[in-house]
């Protein structure tokens, strides 16, 4: 398992309802908040079969930063409408 994919799995597997009002909030030094955020993205990049598993939907991924803790939200849209979103 990759380094930041547990943080992606925990993410998809909330209800929606959660994951888009909760999210999952991660503890890091804030020079490391980069990295953490191009790796969950790229996370959700790599999941086909969760791509899949939700279509004709699609999931975006948002990030909120406060001092060290950065939380990661997720909410559902519909294809086509949010062009250029993660």
């Amino acid at each position: 398992m990759r380094q930041y994919q547990p943080i992606w799995h925990r993410l998809k597997s909330m209800p929606l309802t959660e994951a888009s009002s909760k999210g999952v909030s991660v503890t890091a030094n804030r020079l490391l908040h980069p990295r953490i955020i191009k790796a969950v993205v790229k996370e959700k990049w790599m999941d086909l079969e969760y791509k899949l598993a939700i279509e004709p939907a699609t999931m975006i991924l948002y990030h909120e930063r406060k001092h060290s803790v950065l939380t990661f939200y997720l909410r559902q849209s519909i294809s086509g409408l949010n062009e250029g979103c993660i």
